[in-house]
């Protein structure tokens, strides 16, 4: 077993020279960071978690980087540093990643894509077997922090009274939707779906198909947010994918534009595909709209 000592040293070391202005010194730095944080022979980064704030608090400033090498090695380091931060120090590292993804300094896609490398590293259920603690500790902060901030509005960070920040998945002004909020939906989903509360399924389907409801939706923002309904809808409960359907079926009778119909057509075929067996029955409710929009009959009765 390596001395504790010698490894907070090192640790410490290694953090300092990431403030050197030589970039290549900054991305060896890192390198052996990720080699000690992956390393089976150290136990513990200390008994007081000040190490594994600090890797944290570097980590951060790393990904801000003018330079993609040293921004990529700090995302490969946030993996292996989060199964070994403890929950209270990975709730804040999740919450400062996810107030980053509405920067207007950085580009946005690199705190997303950091929040997908950690949520792929927890510890996940596995089929048949009953959630560890590990696993539940995980998918707590994961449920305290990520899903809200997806759904929105949250309590702004800055603290002041009735600020609120808007939903990962909501559209901005500026930037519009964020296909890489909805990968960070996927990741979730793919890996704690079968921990998911019915409220949270509720949640994040109602902010994706907000996404697929909007005529101004880009084509690849629309593909990743049928391939999240696609994910969402094999963990919806009987109840919730009735509802779900009868609202598909509802907004199809609708005088609705050319566009939202499209969309609502591919999500049909979708989740017919990702789901077969939970959308058979169904099949008879949904079927006739896509058979209307293809003028092979005529519009169905409501």
């Amino acid at each position: 077993m390596v001395d504790r000592h010698v490894t907070q040293q090192n640790i410490s070391s290694l953090l300092r020279k990431l403030e050197d202005s030589d970039s290549d010194l900054r991305y060896m730095s890192l390198n052996d960071l990720h080699g000690i944080l992956t390393s089976p022979q150290i136990a513990t980064l200390g008994p007081d978690n000040r190490s594994a704030n600090e890797i944290s608090n570097g980590l951060l400033k790393a990904l801000d980087d003018q330079h993609g090498d040293v921004q990529n090695m700090a995302l490969k380091c946030l993996g292996p540093l989060a199964l070994r931060l403890p929950f209270e120090l990975l709730i804040p590292l999740l919450e400062q990643l996810s107030n980053l993804t509405t920067s207007q300094t950085i580009d946005t896609s690199v705190p997303n894509t950091a929040l997908r490398t950690i949520v792929d590293m927890l510890p996940r259920p596995q089929p048949g077997q009953p959630a560890s603690n590990s696993v539940m500790v995980s998918y707590r902060a994961v449920s305290q922090v990520l899903i809200p901030r997806l759904t929105g509005p949250t309590k702004s960070p800055s603290g002041r009274r009735g600020s609120m920040v808007p939903g990962m998945l909501e559209k901005d002004a500026s930037k519009g939707f964020s296909s890489d909020a909805i990968d960070v939906l996927i990741k979730i989903v793919t890996c704690f779906g079968p921990l998911l509360q019915e409220s949270e399924l509720d949640a994040l389907q109602g902010a994706v198909m907000a996404i697929i409801n909007n005529d101004t939706a880009g084509t690849v923002v629309t593909k990743r947010a049928l391939a999240a309904i696609s994910a969402l809808v094999l963990h919806l409960s009987d109840a919730q994918l009735n509802k779900f359907v009868d609202e598909i079926a509802k907004d199809l009778s609708s005088n609705i534009s050319i566009v939202h119909r499209r969309h609502l057509i591919a999500l049909v075929g979708t989740i017919s595909r990702s789901a077969p067996t939970k959308i058979g029955p169904h099949i008879p409710t949904l079927v006739p709209f896509v058979f209307a929009a293809l003028g092979e009959g005529g519009a169905p009765s409501t």
